[in-house]
């Protein structure tokens, strides 16, 4: 079947990794822990090859930022909340109701945020496309940074606004934007989203210049923490605390899926507008609520992170920093990466899948990103760090990569 040529050209390559035995997606895995992995060997990851056993992994590919995904207390808050309410929620939830524990959550993520009010959506992507479905419509204006959540992109589309792309951490660009629209004599709303820390480049957002821009515009600012909620800020708030603009932010999204060690995504926001989105956004009104076992982990979650956050977010910032230096002295880049989210520039899609996948068969198991989530010939390896991370754990990274791109002729 024809797919066109965009999607035909990405089956091609598919088939292509999968003949030469380079294909680095979907590794499938027999047993987890935090830091470690078991992930089944296969000559090529194809469904239909051989296995060959399989073989361990030190895990550099997850989003389990704070090391809480097998913490006893988050497993219990799952398994409790799965027998009290069963495995999934009636209905969707206007007509079919949704658990006090639910709304325990709505409440606690607001006070943790140090926000008013909080609304649960089903994932993070989906608080992105929801709050973007109320609040911008064919009138109405989004200014967004370049490489922000492909979600975001996504959800401008479908909201019908005018898209207008600034340069990635690029304030002034996105000032002469602003400005454009105002000779132009827009009068729809403006809204400025942006993510808190960028998950393809590991870098900070400029929230101080960009908040004051909102303000000066007259634009709702809308904050993505997806990577940075639990993990950066004196109290975990994310980047908007780090900076000291968590007050002068209108709307702030991100998951559970990543600190927080559960699933599902939110919005924080002033009661109006979070009253706003429970009755328009139609990624929450249109889907079933979180199940429950997901809501009692991220609830046991923040509980513990109440009473360990603080030690826990000083050993995950150690860890990234050691990584970081590990890796300068080793002779290799990393970008931009200014926090736990460590890239690693590699260069063509095919050197990317090959480097990841020696990487996956010594040991190490990293995370690809290949166009389009970056740009072409801009792949490279995201690696994940974890609080719960070792000084053996991040030299052997550091070895493991070192080597690897040495065998691939050096990093490009």
């Amino acid at each position: 079947m024809d797919f066109g040529p965009a999607r035909n050209s990405t089956l091609h390559t598919v088939d292509r990794w999968r003949k030469d035995g380079i294909y680095p997606l979907f590794p499938v895995i027999t047993e987890a822990a935090t830091t470690r992995a078991r992930i089944r060997q296969q000559r090529s990851m194809h469904p239909g090859d051989a296995h060959t056993g399989d073989h361990p992994v030190s895990v550099f590919g997850s989003a389990d930022y704070l090391g809480l995904a097998r913490h006893p207390e988050v497993v219990e808050g799952a398994v409790e909340a799965a027998r009290r309410f069963g495995t999934g929620t009636y209905a969707i939830q206007a007509v079919g109701g949704y658990t006090e524990l639910h709304e325990a959550l709505e409440e606690a993520t607001a006070a943790w945020f140090g926000l008013p009010s909080a609304l649960l959506f089903p994932t993070g992507m989906q608080a992105n496309l929801g709050v973007l479905d109320s609040l911008a419509g064919p009138r109405d204006l989004v200014f967004t940074d370049r490489f922000n959540h492909q979600s975001i992109a996504m959800g401008v589309r479908l909201s019908g606004a005018g898209a207008h792309v600034f340069g990635h951490n690029d304030p002034e660009h996105l000032e002469k934007l602003l400005q454009q629209t105002l000779r132009e004599g827009h009068t729809g709303r403006r809204l400025i989203m942006v993510d808190g820390l960028f998950s393809a480049d590991g870098d900070i957002a400029p929230l101080v210049q960009i908040a004051d821009l909102a303000e000066r515009y007259n634009a709702l600012l809308v904050v993505d923490e997806a990577h940075s909620a639990g993990a950066l800020g004196p109290h975990g708030r994310g980047a908007a605390e780090l900076l000291g603009v968590l007050d002068r932010v209108d709307v702030l999204t991100g998951t559970f899926s990543k600190a927080f060690a559960s699933t599902g995504g939110f919005a924080c926001a002033g009661p109006d507008i979070v009253h706003l989105f429970r009755h328009t956004a139609n990624t929450y009104l249109l889907s079933l609520g979180l199940p429950p076992a997901s809501v009692g982990a991220a609830l046991a979650a923040l509980t513990v992170l109440a009473r360990e956050g603080t030690e826990r977010r000083r050993r995950l910032d150690d860890n990234a920093q050691a990584l970081r230096a590990g890796l300068r002295e080793a002779g290799i880049g990393t970008a931009g990466s200014a926090a736990h989210v460590v890239v690693v520039p590699v260069g063509t899609m095919d050197r990317t899948a090959r480097v990841a996948r020696r990487l996956a068969e010594r040991g190490l198991l990293v995370g690809p990103l290949l166009h389009p989530v970056v740009p072409a010939g801009g792949g490279r390896l995201r690696l994940g760090v974890c609080a719960e991370h070792t000084t053996d754990d991040l030299t052997h990274a550091v070895h493991l990569i070192s080597a690897v791109l040495a065998d691939e002729g050096g990093q490009r």
